[in-house]
């Protein structure tokens, strides 16, 4: 090999390794989950109703003896993330995707807010805070559905700082803000009202993470 020809290649080789020591970091992978297994994904906790894998999906259903709607979370802590995933009704009145914010990060107790699903709309609801009894939820947007009997609903929500947006399908698109959603959330919940829904890849990309800190016990006063 000429010794100009050898020269240039090296000179290549310490051009291109110089350009990937500079190059941004690529976008995190997702975490998706298909339900091809007959358990649910690592860290997929069960609150209440059923929430299991059957032929490739996730069957979801509330319970009438748990009085209760149906409620699952994915333990994923995070800031700011995109929520994609396939959704069906089956039966079911409603589904909830949303967050909880973790302990400590607001004076507020239940959940953050929510993306609400039914077959005929949509809408994003920040909650009410449960140690206040003059609050309520607040719908901050709402678009109109009109899903069919066996249709799947392609569904992606983006939480970045104060800001979410949401795309169901081509056509439905939702936008609210609020300082409080921000916050760093330990998981990300599920919720069905009603019959069946399914479920099919879910991916979760975390695009900030959140350090969750545990919650510090008060010690027992004396009295």
């Amino acid at each position: 090999m000429p010794l100009a020809y050898r020269q240039v290649s090296s000179l290549l080789a310490v051009a291109l390794l110089a350009l990937a020591a500079v190059r941004p970091l690529s976008a995190a992978e997702p975490l998706i989950a298909k339900f091809d297994e007959a358990k649910r994904p690592e860290k997929w906790t069960v609150n209440f109703g059923h929430w299991e894998p059957k032929d490739g999906v996730l069957v979801c259903r509330q319970l009438d003896k748990d009085n209760h709607a149906a409620a699952s979370r994915w333990q994923i802590p995070l800031k700011d993330a995109v929520i994609k995933l396939r959704l069906k009704f089956d039966g079911a009145t409603g589904f909830h995707l949303g967050f909880d914010p973790a302990p400590g990060e607001i004076k507020k107790q239940g959940h953050l807010y929510s993306l609400v699903v039914t077959p005929t709309q949509a809408q994003l609801k920040k909650h009410k805070d449960k140690a206040d009894e003059a609050s309520k939820d607040q719908t901050l947007a709402t678009a109109s559905l009109n899903a069919k009997a066996g249709e799947w609903l392609d569904i992606e929500l983006r939480t970045e700082g104060e800001k979410v947006s949401v795309m169901i399908g081509k056509t439905a698109k939702l936008e609210a803000s609020d300082p409080s959603f921000s916050v760093a959330k330990p998981t990300v919940v599920f919720r069905v009202i009603g019959g069946d829904v399914q479920l099919d890849d879910v991916q979760v990309t975390v695009l900030k993470a959140a350090e969750i800190k545990p919650v510090e016990k008060k010690a027992a006063t004396k009295k």
